[in-house]
């Protein structure tokens, strides 16, 4: 007897609660997106608003899931014939269309097709994105940019341009650029190619336009030594804000000597 009710249970489960657990993310937008859906069963449809309209869906048994307390975010549909197809419009309470290429499938090839789809805007896509992609803050940044790190979120070109230094004796490579929402970040080697002089570096006084878009600055050594030393290279590692341009740097050079600085 406990084996009888148990299966009248069964029998009598909602018919979305079983397949939530495999449903399938379909994002529509301005092209339509293909759904397959099984012919001689129905397929669960879930929106993440209540449709209002249903177009050119002539092929097709489209209603809610549940007739007694209709859901129309929630609907099932099922194909009237095996080669039904149509690009299907559903139009939803806030008025976005999503247009979905709905074609039927022969049982036999059932095991392939999701039972249940969730149909959601492309705008969703683009904030979830934008949502797991995490803060890197200006701290953050410069120390991968030290490391040689890949950066989330930030594009990554290899420059490898000599720019001009203005200084006789100081040779300017950029040699990597980050480009991000929030910042940017630049890599340059300065190297002393002189004799008898040395560089400094004075990262206080790095600046990037009018006004001032530097936010941080790392230099190797801040003393380059003269062209037949082994300490006469050093990376420059500069965060500015996002709307920086490289053609924008001022660079915190000068050539000293043995007794005076002299800025240059």
């Amino acid at each position: 007897m406990k084996n009888k009710i148990l299966a009248i249970c069964l029998a009598l489960a909602p018919i979305g609660a079983a397949p939530a657990a495999s449903a399938k993310n379909v994002y529509f937008g301005s092209a339509p997106e293909t759904v397959p859906v099984s012919f001689g069963s129905a397929t669960i449809l879930r929106f993440e608003e209540p449709v209002k309209t249903v177009s050119n869906a002539a092929d097709f048994v489209i209603k809610p899931v549940s007739p007694d307390s209709p859901d129309y975010a929630v609907l099932s549909v099922e194909p009237r014939q095996k080669t039904a197809r149509a690009d299907i419009v559903f139009i939803l309470v806030s008025g976005e269309m999503a247009t979905l290429r709905v074609k039927a499938v022969p049982p036999e090839a059932r095991l392939r097709v999701d039972s249940v789809y969730d149909i959601k805007s492309q705008k969703a896509l683009v904030e979830n994105r934008s949502a797991a992609t995490p803060y890197i803050g200006r701290l953050e940044l410069i120390t991968a940019m030290i490391r040689g790190d890949q950066v989330t979120g930030y594009e990554v070109n290899a420059e490898r341009r000599e720019v001009a230094s203005g200084i006789a004796g100081a040779k300017v490579t950029l040699l990597k650029t980050y480009s991000g929402s929030e910042f940017k970040g630049f890599i340059y080697e300065i190297e002393n190619t002189s004799a008898g002089k040395s560089v400094e570096i004075d990262i206080r006084g790095v600046k990037f336009g009018v006004p001032n878009q530097a936010v941080l600055a790392y230099a190797e050594r801040t003393i380059l030594e003269s062209a037949a030393s082994l300490n006469n290279k050093s990376l420059l590692v500069m965060v500015t804000k996002s709307t920086a341009s490289s053609s924008e740097a001022i660079l915190p050079i000068r050539v000293t000597t043995a007794g005076s600085k002299e800025a240059k």
